[in-house]
């Protein structure tokens, strides 16, 4: 069978949808008791109406209407009220315009106003400075600080320095938030700050903690212009007290990030079954046939199957005899461990693999979830440790 790109519509068409599973939820808890749910087929036909018709609203970094080749925001009106009477929109963004667009989003335009005003600031995830120069700053200092170690690709292109290490603080410090509801994370006395153990340890293989200002505005809570701890009375000067009896020891620190408990979480077992069932390759073959090779986009489904499948069982072969081949990744956006299988579609083994097959261990047998670019792959498997130079190497990226 031929592939046609005209099978793809609606949500996933315009753009990666990150929350698929979750996307038609997220915006029926939106809405006022007096709209109507939707269902998938509905935000899908929307989305489509709005693409085939020309009625898709294109913002710049700054909010104005521009057109869709330099927008990094587009947006669908939706017609339907919140439960404050405020009209929702659905929305897609990317952090540059030769990106692809990724969603999808639900909110009001206020809220999107805010959003974009925000992401003026220089960020690290939930974590905002005041101007974009201490942004990179901050990344340079902690890059100066950690055991030497790459947190650049050498061949991948990205719009900011250490786009590794970015990834690293911003994702550690999302598990932080989410681990037993912040436990981990300590906080002042008088809660105008916290601190973090970033999990990176120094050249003298000391831990390096995090302190970050929390600013109120409103009824809103920030986290902004972080720095790192230089030494334990600096705590003492900023309220960090135990007790309010005390100053803080070295012992009182925070612990970092936990990501897995049991080392059978991110083993790769090859005799464990993968199951190559139908949903799953149609989806990795047929709506992320952008990440294969420029070589094999117009190939026929059926002969990239099998290509796939090929793929799979050599990688299988060679993990029976190298157990470091396939690697762990933690994915922030389910917070959950998943595996990393190098895919070779032209068998060679002599330079990098095309991409990585994202394995879930379900019900006692993995399920290829999806495909990844290998920059993707590495900054999620980082999270967890720096990987074997085996295949996820950034020098060779």
């Amino acid at each position: 069978m031929k592939y046609d790109k005209e099978k793809r519509h609606g949500v996933t068409n315009f753009g990666f949808v990150t929350n698929l599973r979750t996307f038609v939820q997220e915006v029926n808890e939106l809405l006022n008791t007096d709209e109507r749910e939707y269902r998938a087929h509905e935000l899908n036909a929307v989305v489509d109406d709005f693409t085939e018709n020309g009625k898709v609203i294109y913002k710049n970094k700054f909010g104005k209407i521009t057109t869709s080749e330099n927008a990094l925001y587009a947006i669908f009106e939706l017609g339907k009220k919140d439960k404050l009477g405020e009209s929702i929109i659905a929305y897609y963004q990317r952090p540059r315009i030769e990106k692809n667009w990724t969603g999808i989003h639900f909110t009001t335009t206020k809220e999107l106003e805010k959003e974009i005003k925000d992401n003026l600031m220089f960020r690290l995830g939930d974590i905002q400075f005041q101007n974009w120069q201490d942004g990179l700053q901050f990344l340079e200092d902690l890059k100066t600080k950690c055991i030497p170690e790459k947190w650049d690709y050498k061949s991948h292109q990205s719009g900011l320095p250490h786009p590794i290490l970015k990834a690293y603080i911003e994702n550690t410090f999302e598990k932080l938030k989410a681990e037993n509801d912040g436990v981990k994370i300590l906080r002042s006395d008088d809660g105008k700050y916290i601190v973090f153990n970033s999990g990176l340890l120094d050249k003298f293989f000391h831990e390096i903690f995090i302190i970050v200002h929390i600013v109120k505005e409103g009824d809103d809570l920030y986290y902004r212009d972080p720095y790192i701890l230089s030494s334990l009375t600096d705590l003492g000067k900023i309220g960090f007290n135990v007790d309010s009896k005390r100053i803080v020891k070295q012992d009182d620190l925070p612990e970092p990030a936990t990501f897995f408990t049991n080392i059978n979480e991110v083993i790769f077992h090859p005799d464990i079954d993968i199951d190559r069932n139908y949903d799953k390759f149609t989806h990795i073959i047929e709506e992320r046939r952008e990440r294969f090779p420029m070589e094999d986009r117009d190939r026929d489904t059926t002969e990239l199957a099998r290509k796939l499948d090929n793929s799979i069982n050599y990688a299988i072969a060679i993990a029976k005899r190298n157990y470091k081949l396939v690697v762990p990744m933690y994915r922030p956006q389910e917070k959950k461990i998943q595996l990393l299988m190098p895919i070779y579609l032209s068998g060679s083994f002599t330079k990098s693999p095309d991409f990585a097959l994202v394995l879930d261990l379900e019900h006692g047998i993995y399920t290829p979830e999806t495909i990844l670019p290998l920059d993707a792959a590495y900054q999620n498997a980082r999270l967890i440790t720096k990987p074997d130079e085996l295949w996820l190497n950034p020098d060779d990226i």
